[in-house]
C-alpha cells in the first residue's frame, strides 16, 4: 500500500480533520490520479469506523486501479463548505455516516451522480430518492440474540435491557435491539424489564432514573445495554447504589470498544458487530455499482463473538450458590430450617453461604426466611379456614407469639385484620 500523500491536518473552527489518499493498486511514485477515486467517510474514534476501514482495505489491496481517500474526524465533521479533498473528482462513497448529518447532505449535493453505499448506519437515515445507492446494515437481532443467548446460558432467569437516552437510536437501531432482545427470552420462557429515557431532559435525571431502575429489578439479573456506552453508564450506577457486579447484575453491551472495555470497572463483556465483513462487503457493494453491474440495495452482516470480560464473569459461584439456596429456602422455609445443612447442599462453608447471599440478594438467609413465612400466612388467611392459631405453626415458626409480633409489624395489621380485609 502506497501513501500518496502525507497526513494533512487543519483547523476547522477549531476541529480537527485529517484525510490521506491510499494508492490501492499501483507502484507508481507520482502523486497524479490514476483510476477511480473512492472517498470513505467515517469516526475514526471508534472501533466500528477502524473495522469497516480495515474490511475496506483488505478488499481494496486485491482491487487494481483504485485510490482511495480516507475523511475522518477526531471531534465532528466540518460543518463549513471547505473540503480537504476535491470532490469534483470523486467516482463512489462509502459513509458511515447518515443522512441525519447535514455535512453529508451537503456532500452529496456537490455530487448528485456519485454512487453511495451507507456502511453500519440506521436505516431511517439512508433514504436518498432517485439516486443509486445500497446499504449494509448491522442485523441487530443477532446482536441481541447472542446477548440473550450468553446470559441464559449463565442460569439467569431475571432480565433486563438499558436503551439509548438519544431520541434518533431509540427509534432506530436501540429499538430494534430491545425488541430481538425481549423477543429472545420470550422465547425461551422469560420476561424483560426494560428502561429507556430517551426524553430525559438531562444527564442527572437519566441517571438518577436508572439508580431507581436497578434498585428495583429482581435479581440476580441479566442486563443487555443498547450499547458500550449505555453499558459503561449501567456499571457506574451500580456502583453508585452498591448493586454487586457481577454477582448481582450481570452487564454486557455492544460494539466491542476496547478503550471503553477494557478500561471499566469491572471490565465489560460485549457483543462485536462483524464490521470489517460489513467493509469488505460494501467495496463489493461500491464496485459493483461503479461498473454498472447488479447489486443488492440492502443487506446485512451479523456477530463476529462474543468478548466476554469480568462484568458477566461470576469467578466465585456466588449467583449460583444464592439461587440454589434460596430456591432451597422457598421450597422448605415453613419447616425446621438448618442454614448450615444448606450450605452443604449447595456445596460451600456456611460463611461463603452467608456472603454470597447478602451479595446478590442484598438481605441475609435469614431476612428471606421469615419473608417467605409471612407471604405464606398471607396466602393461608386468604385462601383458607386455617385458625389463626395454628398459622404460626404451619408457617414453620415456633414461638406463635413471636410470630403474631413480627407479622403485625411487617404487614400493619393482625392476622385477624389481614382475614377480613381479604374475605
Amino acid at each position: 500500500m502506497l501513501l500518496k500523500g502525507a497526513l494533512k491536518t487543519t483547523r476547522l473552527r477549531r476541529r480537527v480533520e485529517y484525510c490521506i489518499i491510499v494508492d490501492m493498486g499501483t507502484n507508481s511514485n507520482t502523486t497524479s490520479r490514476c483510476g477511480k477515486r473512492v472517498l470513505f467517510l467515517a469516526d475514526f474514534a471508534y472501533a466500528s469506523g477502524k473495522a469497516v476501514a480495515s474490511g475496506i482495505i483488505r478488499h481494496m489491496a486485491l482491487t487494481p486501479g483504485i485510490d482511495l481517500l480516507f475523511h475522518g474526524r477526531t471531534s465532528e465533521m466540518p460543518t463549513t463548505s471547505e473540503w480537504l479533498f476535491p470532490v469534483s473528482n470523486i467516482d463512489g462513497i462509502i459513509t458511515c455516516f447518515g443522512l441525519d448529518m447535514p455535512f453529508m447532505r451537503r456532500l452529496l449535493a456537490e455530487i448528485p451522480n456519485c454512487p453511495v453505499v451507507f456502511a453500519s448506519v440506521a436505516k431511517c437515515v439512508t433514504d436518498l430518492p432517485g439516486r443509486r445507492t445500497a446499504a449494509i446494515l448491522c442485523n441487530h437481532g443477532a446482536i441481541a440474540e447472542a446477548a440473550a443467548d450468553l446470559l441464559v446460558r449463565h442460569g439467569l432467569s431475571d432480565f433486563g435491557y438499558v436503551g439509548s437516552r438519544h431520541d434518533l437510536a431509540a427509534k432506530s437501531w436501540d429499538s430494534e435491539r430491545r425488541e430481538a432482545f425481549r423477543l429472545a427470552l420470550s422465547r425461551r420462557g422469560f420476561k424483560t424489564s426494560i428502561f429507556c429515557t430517551a426524553d430525559a431532559k438531562d444527564t442527572d435525571s437519566d441517571f438518577a432514573a436508572l439508580c431507581d431502575w436497578l434498585q428495583a429489578i429482581p435479581k440476580p439479573c441479566g442486563l443487555f445495554a443498547s450499547d458500550d456506552m449505555r453499558a459503561m453508564r449501567v456499571l457506574g450506577a451500580c456502583r453508585a447504589v452498591g448493586i454487586s457486579v457481577p454477582e448481582q447484575i450481570q452487564v454486557v453491551g455492544a460494539d466491542n470498544e476496547e478503550w471503553i472495555c477494557g478500561h471499566t470497572s469491572p471490565t465489560l463483556t460485549s457483543v462485536e458487530p462483524d464490521f470489517e465483513g460489513c467493509g469488505h462487503r460494501a467495496v463489493e457493494t461500491l464496485l459493483a455499482m461503479m461498473d454498472g453491474r447488479e447489486y443488492a440495495e440492502e443487506s446485512s452482516f451479523g456477530v463476529l463473538r462474543v468478548e466476554q470480560r469480568m462484568s458477566t464473569t461470576d469467578i466465585h459461584g456466588s449467583a449460583s450458590r444464592a439461587v440454589r439456596a434460596r430456591a432451597w429456602l422457598r421450597d422448605n422455609c415453613c419447616g425446621p430450617v438448618n442454614f448450615a445443612q444448606v450450605a452443604t447442599i449447595v456445596g460451600c462453608s456456611m460463611r461463603m453461604l452467608q456472603l454470597s447471599y447478602k451479595a446478590v440478594f442484598g438481605r441475609t438467609m435469614q431476612q428471606d426466611m421469615v419473608e417467605l413465612r409471612i407471604e405464606h400466612a398471607k396466602r393461608l388467611l386468604s385462601d383458607s379456614d386455617t385458625p389463626i392459631c395454628k398459622i404460626p405453626e404451619l408457617c414453620g415458626s415456633d414461638s406463635p407469639n413471636h410470630f403474631l409480633q413480627l407479622f403485625k409489624k411487617r404487614t400493619g395489621m393482625t392476622m385477624l385484620q389481614w382475614r377480613r380485609k381479604a374475605s
